[in-house]
């Protein structure tokens, strides 16, 4: 009787300590891993570019597209100005999820493409710089790949696209805190000519 009391004041010794070994294991986690995820957000550039204007007309758009990296392979990107306006799709940290706000972006693209067959698109996946180098790189592929899943899923030939993860390595904006990072995470749809 005495030694089943051991063993089981032992067994709970052990429960104890690997208990407290996971709070302990926990505790290591940095604050900004766990932050929550926002559902939704807006355009953290709002006013920089404009996209699609309710006429259907491309505005002026942004200049942030890799333009003529050999990535690109035998297409010819386009746009060297951003006229055409592409939108910017942005992402929350840590995520390749697209949410509402950015489909609906992504919806107007599609439109658009659907128009122009002799358009293609190469969908660039980027990153703030929190983490590893190749950790960015595939959080990157994922991003521009979701992007590229969508636009099938909406009709778009996946011919007409190319994806290339630049990680952090092409910031949009210098600097560290949420104000940079939250630009840094995007997929930037660069318009291009299948050759």
């Amino acid at each position: 009787m005495s030694m089943i009391r051991t063993l089981t004041g032992g067994m709970m010794a052990l429960t104890l300590m690997l208990t407290a070994g996971c709070s302990w294991f926990s505790n290591d986690i940095p604050a900004d891993n766990t932050e929550p995820l926002p559902p939704a957000y807006g355009d953290p550039l709002a006013g920089n570019h404009m996209g699609l204007t309710d006429g259907g007309a491309w505005g002026e758009g942004s200049n942030e597209g890799s333009l003529g990296d050999p990535a690109a392979g035998e297409w010819t990107p386009v746009d060297p100005e951003g006229n055409l306006g592409f939108p910017i799709i942005y992402f929350a940290y840590d995520t390749d999820e697209l949410v509402p706000s950015e489909t609906a972006k992504l919806d107007r693209v599609n439109d658009y493409l659907a128009q122009q067959s002799d358009l293609g698109l190469i969908i660039e996946g980027h990153c703030d710089q929190r983490g590893t180098e190749e950790y960015n790189r595939a959080l990157g592929d994922r991003r521009a790949n979701a992007i590229r899943a969508y636009l099938t899923g909406l009709g778009l030939s996946d011919a007409r696209i190319k994806t290339i993860s630049y990680g952090e390595d092409h910031p949009a904006v210098e600097g560290s805190g949420e104000a940079a990072w939250s630009k840094n995470r995007r997929g930037v749809l660069v318009p291009a000519r299948m050759n």
